[in-house]
């Protein structure tokens, strides 16, 4: 594996903490937050290079919260002083992580999102017979800070670059277990989390031969025309994420099946003809438009951002040509 080194000059100069204030502050500049670093950002960039530099850089607090939709989950906020560094940071490793991934992982990739992977998967869907669907328990939680830093440490060799990212991989959260666990809801851990798998996708891809095979973050899907096969796989793929990565797959969601059934994946149901939304996700997009219809009705929202939130959740549907617009014309 490569080394690159003459990252760390990139990431603290003044070039590249402004584009990354202007990144991170991308639709949420009226945060009181956001607004207050924007206002006196002069200083405060300043401030923040004079930290990496010195090397006496040390990330806030999380604010944290939980959110109940999609599913149950706690959210963790970087300070936006640090989420101005994560973006600098990765502005920088991103390009280095991107040339390890082969091209069936999805997620926080230019042109490989979650709409990609599902047409990526109807795509396998048509060509093989059987599939095996499973995901990682408690992915982000379970990350191992010690193999994740050794994993950094093999692409970036440069001492400054690598404290640093081992400050922002060891930033503790609260309740979390010892040396392990990355917030949710940092650009850092979407990153680090993509990094942390990629070695068992050269596996599943090099040495297994997996005829077909797309990862989306720690949600993955292998196709083959031997279900056998499949099962046998199934079992050596626990016992090498158990060894290699220290995690462990959820049983109860590890799904063998013919691909006429249909696979479910993200939120659809990709069967090798048709996409369909699963239940969970046509409810809630139902219940966000009666939301927004509602606010909408109090004068809390304009008709432009109705309009545009009905747009939103129209282009998944027309982009996988999963069904009809929501609304044929919108009357406001």
């Amino acid at each position: 594996m490569k080394s690159t080194g003459g990252l760390f000059e990139r990431i603290v100069a003044s070039e590249s903490l402004e584009m990354a204030m202007r990144r991170a502050s991308r639709g949420k500049r009226d945060r009181p937050g956001v607004r207050a670093f924007l206002n006196e950002s002069t200083a405060r960039l300043a401030e923040l290079q004079l930290n990496l530099v010195g090397g006496t850089y040390s990330p806030l607090p999380y604010h944290q919260f939980r959110i109940l939709d999609p599913k149950p989950r706690l959210i963790s906020c970087a300070d936006f002083r640090d989420r101005v560094a994560h973006h600098a940071i990765c502005g920088q490793i991103a390009p280095v992580i991107e040339r390890r991934l082969i091209d069936d992982t999805f997620a926080c990739r230019r042109g490989k999102g979650a709409h990609r992977a599902v047409l990526r998967a109807q795509a396998l869907s048509r060509r093989y017979a059987y599939y095996l669907k499973t995901d990682v328990r408690q992915y982000y939680d379970s990350v191992h800070h010690a193999t994740l830093e050794e994993l950094l440490g093999r692409l970036f060799r440069e001492p400054r670059l690598r404290r640093l990212l081992s400050v922002i991989v060891r930033h503790r959260l609260p309740g979390q277990a010892e040396g392990r666990g990355l917030p949710i809801g940092n650009l850092t851990s979407q990153w680090f989390g993509n990094l942390y798998l990629d070695a068992t996708d050269h596996w599943l891809k090099e040495t297994r031969r997996a005829p077909g095979y797309v990862r989306y973050m720690d949600d993955l899907v292998v196709w083959s025309d031997c279900k056998s096969w499949l099962w046998a796989l199934a079992a050596d793929l626990s016992e090498y994420l158990a060894e290699t990565r220290q995690l462990a797959l959820k049983s109860e969601r590890t799904l063998i099946a013919p691909c006429g059934v249909g696979v479910p994946f993200l939120g659809y149901r990709v069967f090798p003809g048709l996409l369909r939304e699963q239940g969970r996700r046509v409810r809630r997009r139902r219940r966000l438009l009666r939301q927004r219809e509602w606010a909408f009705e109090c004068g809390n929202l304009s008709a432009e951002q109705l309009v545009a939130c009905v747009r939103s959740m129209n282009g998944s549907r027309q982009f996988l040509r999963a069904g009809a617009p929501l609304h044929s014309e919108l009357e406001i």
